[in-house]
């Protein structure tokens, strides 16, 4: 029998301010996640400890597979179509919101840097400045975004290399008698 492969595990990274801080960067650039955790930190504006509490969570650094679990236990119990509270739909909703910020990577870390940092809103947790490290960060990402001359250049070189050195092998590897 083939010996079965294990995909590794990913190492958790620490959520250092520093981390924190890109993470929160990233998560207010566009995409679709993106829109998605800003609209759940709009939606526990001024209150972060209330999507660990909603997930009855007490501790802030759990992993996602913890996140994971607690959000299908508490949806066994709190589904609008097993809840017999008034309210079910909105807090079910207010729970699958807290699950998303918590489950992305970049909002469960804006989520600890404002509670770290006490933060009151969440506009005061986007004008957060960046640190030295961030900054070379992102001098290194700006480093390798490609203009359409360094791609044509690199597309050229690459031709001329080629053709350079299939010219070469053909002189040096046949017998031109």
């Amino acid at each position: 029998a083939a010996p079965r492969r294990t995909r590794p595990a990913a190492p958790a990274a620490p959520a250092t301010p520093a981390r924190g801080m890109r993470c929160a960067r990233q998560a207010s650039r566009g995409g679709q996640t993106s829109a998605q955790v800003l609209d759940a930190l709009k939606e526990f504006d001024g209150n972060w400890r209330e999507p660990f509490d909603l997930l009855e969570l007490d501790d802030t650094e759990v992993g996602t597979k913890e996140i994971r679990a607690a959000f299908r236990n508490i949806a066994r119990k709190e589904h609008p179509d097993v809840s017999t509270r008034d309210d079910a739909e909105e807090r079910f909703r207010r729970i699958s919101m807290a699950y998303e910020l918590l489950a992305d990577d970049g909002g469960r870390a804006m989520l600890l840097e404002a509670l770290e940092r006490k933060v009151v809103d969440l506009e005061e947790l986007q004008e957060s400045p960046g640190t030295v490290l961030d900054e070379r960060q992102d001098v290194w990402d700006n480093q390798w975004e490609n203009d359409e001359v360094t791609q044509v250049t690199r597309v050229a070189f690459l031709l001329i290399l080629v053709l350079g050195m299939g010219t070469i092998f053909w002189f040096f590897g046949d017998d031109h008698d």
